[in-house]
C-alpha cells in the first residue's frame, strides 16, 4: 500500500466536461497541489466528456479518470472513487467531494485546509460563494429539522410545479435569508457548528470515516446534506463551517437553472429517501 496523499479530491462529470475543466484548472494552481489528488469520475457521459478530460489530464502525475459503465449519481460516484483509492492507498486526512461546477479562486485554499487537525472536526463547510446571488451557501441548515420543516419539505416536492417554482425563487430567497441573517451577527467570519453542509462541496476528515461515517450512494441524487448531517448527528460529530475556506460555484451549470420533469422525479426521489431513511425514522426529532 503506497502512501497516501494529505487530501483526496472527488468530483463527478457528466456530460459537462468544460466546467470540469475548469474545476481541473483552478485546483492545479492550488499551493501544495502536489500533496493532493484529484479523482474524475465520468458518469458514462457518451458525448465525448471522458476523453477531452483523459487530453487535459495527461501530464499529471496525481490525477486519474475513472470512467463508469453506468451513471451511479453524485454520491454513487463519489463512493465508488473512495473505494477505488483505497484499495492502494492508505486513507487520506481529508475527502472533498465536489461538484465539477467547483472553482478554486484562491491558491492558498488546499494549504488553509491542511493545516486544520483531522481529528478535531468531521466535516468541514467551506464558504461557497454563489455566482447566482453572490453569497454563500452554507450553512446549507443551520440547525436539525423539526415537524414543521420537515412538512415543509414534503409540501416543496409534492408537485412538479411547487418544485419548480421554489428552484426558480431559491435565489431571491437566499439574498433575502443571508441579508437577514447577516443584520443579526456580528461574527459573520467565525467558525461554528451547524447541521448541515452545502452539498455542491463536502470536506470529510479522516476521523469522520474512522467513526462511523460512510458515502451513502442509496440515492441517486439530492438530499446528501441530510444523510451527512444525520450521519453526523446521531455518531455525535462535529460538522463545522469555516469561512475562511473559500471556493466558488457556478449555480445550476451540471443540473441546469430550471427544474426539469426528469430533475423533479429525482429530487423528490431522494427526499423521500433521506426523509424516509434519517428523520422520519429516527427517535427525538
Amino acid at each position: 500500500m503506497t502512501k497516501a496523499p494529505q487530501a483526496l479530491i472527488i468530483t463527478v462529470n457528466f456530460r459537462h466536461a468544460e466546467c470540469t475543466l475548469q474545476l481541473l484548472h483552478s485546483a492545479s494552481r492550488l499551493d501544495r497541489f502536489g500533496d493532493c489528488r484529484l479523482m474524475i469520475v465520468d458518469n458514462n457521459s457518451g458525448d465525448g466528456s471522458a476523453e477531452r478530460i483523459r487530453q487535459a489530464i495527461d501530464g499529471f502525475n496525481n490525477v486519474e479518470l475513472l470512467t463508469s459503465a453506468s451513471n451511479r449519481g453524485y454520491f454513487g460516484a463519489a463512493k465508488w472513487a473512495l473505494d477505488q483509492h483505497l484499495v492502494n492507498q492508505a486513507a487520506p486526512d481529508w475527502v472533498i467531494v465536489c461538484n465539477n461546477d467547483i472553482i478554486f479562486d484562491s491558491p492558498s485554499f488546499l494549504a488553509g485546509l491542511l493545516v486544520h487537525d483531522p481529528r478535531a472536526v468531521a466535516v468541514l463547510a467551506p464558504a461557497i460563494v454563489s455566482r447566482l446571488t453572490g453569497f454563500d451557501a452554507n450553512p446549507m441548515i443551520a440547525g436539525r429539522p423539526g415537524r414543521i420543516r420537515k412538512l415543509r419539505y414534503r409540501f416543496l416536492a409534492s408537485t412538479y410545479y411547487v418544485a419548480w417554482l421554489t428552484q426558480w425563487l431559491a435565489p431571491v430567497v437566499r439574498k433575502a435569508r443571508r441579508r437577514l441573517r447577516d443584520g443579526r451577527s456580528d461574527r459573520r467570519d467565525a467558525r461554528t457548528r451547524i447541521y448541515a453542509p452545502h452539498g455542491s462541496f463536502f470536506i470529510f476528515s479522516r476521523r469522520y470515516f474512522e467513526e462511523g461515517g460512510f458515502i451513502d450512494d442509496g440515492c441517486f441524487l439530492y438530499a446528501e446534506e441530510i444523510s451527512v448531517a444525520e450521519t453526523c448527528w446521531r455518531l455525535g460529530l462535529p460538522v463545522i463551517h469555516d469561512p475562511e475556506l473559500k471556493v466558488s460555484h457556478n449555480d445550476s451549470q451540471t443540473t441546469g437553472r430550471m427544474l426539469t420533469r426528469k430533475g423533479y422525479l429525482l429530487q423528490r426521489e431522494g427526499l423521500q429517501y433521506a426523509l424516509g431513511k434519517y428523520l422520519e425514522s429516527s427517535r427525538g426529532a
